[in-house]
């Protein structure tokens, strides 16, 4: 179903028109700089374009902050998922009518092309265009400061990637008109709703992965053999465990000490019965070798109402 969602914060709508702004600013004065047209003159150019980059420098820096501080920085993070489906897709699906491979929701923007993309933007485009740039500033300034003899590369590198950002922009543009609803996706960027195929069972499934994500309790769930499938941040930090990889598969006993192994199978084997336990006096094994007390609670899961596992969190509490 049809549902009409936000997806765009306000600051994350300001830095994207901003930043396109900027860019494409940079790029006319850029290139008049660069000798391609007359517009301005090249000392008004100069001037503005270094303006320009000024303002972008403090752009970033706010959204760099932004990204941190609201965690959105994990929207671009690359993933292999369905990176073969979504090239097939723009390659041939999307002239056939084929359905798009990926959903969009509020957690997850940006499909794996685009992470690809973004990433790329971010960590390799726009720092080359920086540094070069700023070289470029400042060898201009008194005495060459930065002791440079040319500037021939540094000017080809700089050039280069301006015709990648229009490439990127080229790009940027043509994928909008792929959606089924371009004009939708494109004042979605101003008014920050879209409408967005939802399914229910999904959102919600989302939601509730979202808040465990998040929570400042340790979520864990273990399938019917007693291993781990699945923990939260939260958890990682109450175990002193770096790496989720060194829990994922493993037997819930390496989190216990040994006297503490039969009570804890009891209580699992009654959750396995269908019973639920609410703030459960428990001392942890953590990964560096120390103990500490905490309550837990756990309950059952099902799918397709037959119980397939258990899960719960757990709260520190060192007053036990």
């Amino acid at each position: 179903m049809k549902k009409r969602t936000y997806i765009y914060k306000n600051f994350e709508r300001f830095w994207h028109w901003a930043q396109a702004l900027l860019i494409i600013f940079l790029m006319i004065t850029g290139f008049e700089v660069h000798g391609s047209f007359s517009l301005m003159g090249y000392e008004e150019a100069v001037l503005f374009h270094d303006i320009a980059a000024w303002a972008f420098t403090v752009l970033i820096l706010f959204t760099i902050f932004w990204h941190f501080a609201t965690g959105s920085w994990e929207q671009y993070i690359p993933s292999k998922k369905f990176v073969k489906e979504q090239i097939n897709y723009y390659i041939i699906g999307i002239f056939k009518g084929a359905h798009h491979p990926t959903k969009k929701t509020s957690y997850n923007k940006f499909n794996p092309l685009q992470r690809l993309t973004y990433f790329g933007f971010k960590i390799l485009i726009v720092p080359v265009q920086f540094v070069t740039g700023f070289i470029y500033m400042y060898y201009m300034y008194p005495e060459n400061p930065l002791h440079i003899k040319s500037l021939e590369i540094i000017a080809l590198i700089h050039t280069f990637g301006a015709f990648v950002l229009i490439a990127f922009i080229i790009a940027h543009v043509y994928l909008l008109t792929t959606n089924e609803e371009p004009m939708e996706s494109f004042i979605a960027m101003l008014t920050g709703w879209e409408e967005l195929d939802i399914d229910p069972e999904e959102e919600h499934k989302q939601h509730m992965q979202y808040a465990v994500d998040k929570s400042t309790a340790g979520y864990y769930r273990l399938n019917k053999e007693g291993k781990f499938i699945d923990v939260n941040r939260a958890w990682l930090d109450l175990y002193k465990c770096k790496d989720k990889s060194n829990i994922i598969g493993k037997h819930f006993s390496t989190t216990r000490k040994k006297e503490d192994l039969k009570s804890l199978e009891n209580l699992i084997s009654d959750v396995l019965n269908g019973k639920s336990f609410k703030a459960i006096p428990s001392i942890r094994k953590c990964f560096d070798g120390k103990f500490a007390k905490h309550v837990l609670s756990i309950n059952p899961t099902y799918e397709n109402n037959e119980i397939i596992g258990c899960e719960g969190f757990i709260i520190d509490n060192p007053k036990i």
